[in-house]
């Protein structure tokens, strides 16, 4: 049994060309905005405009923006760990010593076969051939376990 403290060697997330669509949005939004702010005659039809706008701005770019920003993979000397969601709420985590197998299909996610439960992928991160290299590297060092000498 190790009594070392763990110590975070990466932290990932995905790329940032999935923000590119939240930004087309928030775009949308803008040019609807200033396109048709001369047309509106009457009050209901600002506060339509404003809230249509603002519906827009929100849920396509607002809330993308907050679940990437929320996002991302840990790689520490012990574990594997994965948050996702809007909030964060999706957690996991894998030590790497049952860390059985990883696999990678070239453009795909990479794939983490753990014993013993769900396989965890690993989608979206940026260099997947240096983080594999890594965890390899990490699975070697922790199944390495030198014999202790007695007096």
């Amino acid at each position: 049994m190790s009594f070392e403290s763990e110590f975070l060697i990466a932290r990932f997330r995905s790329r940032g060309a999935r923000l590119i669509v939240p930004t087309v949005f928030l775009g949308l939004a803008a040019f609807l905005l200033t396109f048709f702010s001369g047309w509106p005659k009457e009050t209901w039809q600002f506060y339509l405009l404003f809230g249509g706008c603002a519906a827009i701005a929100i849920f396509g770019f607002l809330v993308p923006l907050i679940r990437y920003l929320t996002s991302w993979t840990d790689i520490t000397t012990a574990r594997v760990v994965v948050r996702s969601g809007l909030w964060g709420q999706n957690y996991r985590s894998v030590a790497i010593a049952d860390i059985s197998d990883i696999k990678r299909l070239p453009g795909g996610p990479i794939t983490i076969l753990v014993e013993n439960e769900e396989d965890l992928e690993l989608r979206g991160l940026p260099k997947p051939r240096l983080i594999i290299q890594e965890l390899i590297r990490l699975k070697q060092s922790i199944s390495f376990t030198p014999e202790l000498q007695g007096d």
